[in-house]
């Protein structure tokens, strides 16, 4: 993705990350991009923020050699999927992800696709999102996948039983695509 202007808008910013206007709004507001507010009240974000904040959608080109960082994203929720799948196909060119609302493909994937880092639900229906985990880290040929498990249920019970099936975290609903972003780049760094 190259970036052409010297300022862009939010609209402009969301459609470049696929993300809604109001998580740039909340970006701007928690200070993880700068922007300058016009006298019509609007917010001009200059591209060194961007790339300040997204190394990756600078113009450069990917090294072939760098090792695609393969990402499996499991949720029932359609829209999670897709976007969560765009964003971070985006913001890191070695990622390479699929994303699936079914869990029988989920499985498929499992041994097809062969994931480093696995994104589940833990709730999904007419399926233990904490069986599917157990399941990853019992089996030889899963229990390298790195689980990162998403909730919109993040009791402190849910959490710690997560944990102990195997999950290396867990994050709550809503999460920050940033921070998922930076949890996947560390989670694949660490060597088992």
């Amino acid at each position: 993705m190259e970036l052409t202007s010297k300022f862009y808008t939010t609209g402009e910013i969301a459609k470049i990350l696929n993300c809604s206007r109001v998580t740039v709004f909340q970006w701007i507001h928690s200070g993880k991009i700068s922007a300058i507010r016009t006298l019509g009240g609007h917010y001009r974000i200059p591209k060194e923020s961007i790339e300040k904040l997204l190394p990756s959608i600078k113009t450069k080109t990917q090294d072939e050699n760098q090792k695609k960082i393969k990402i499996l994203i499991v949720d029932d929720e359609p829209n999670i999927v897709k976007s969560l799948v765009a964003f971070l196909q985006k913001v890191n060119p070695s990622f390479d992800v699929y994303g699936t609302t079914n869990s029988f493909d989920a499985g498929m994937l499992m041994i097809t696709f062969k994931p480093d880092i696995a994104i589940i639900d833990i709730v999904l229906p007419g399926i233990d999102g904490f069986e599917i985990v157990e399941k990853i880290k019992s089996n030889p040929q899963t229990k390298h996948i790195k689980v990162i498990a998403i909730t919109g249920y993040g009791t402190k019970e849910n959490i710690e039983k997560i944990k102990k099936k195997g999950a290396s975290m867990c994050m709550l609903k809503p999460f920050d695509y940033f921070e998922i972003a930076e949890n996947i780049k560390k989670l694949a760094e660490i060597k088992e």
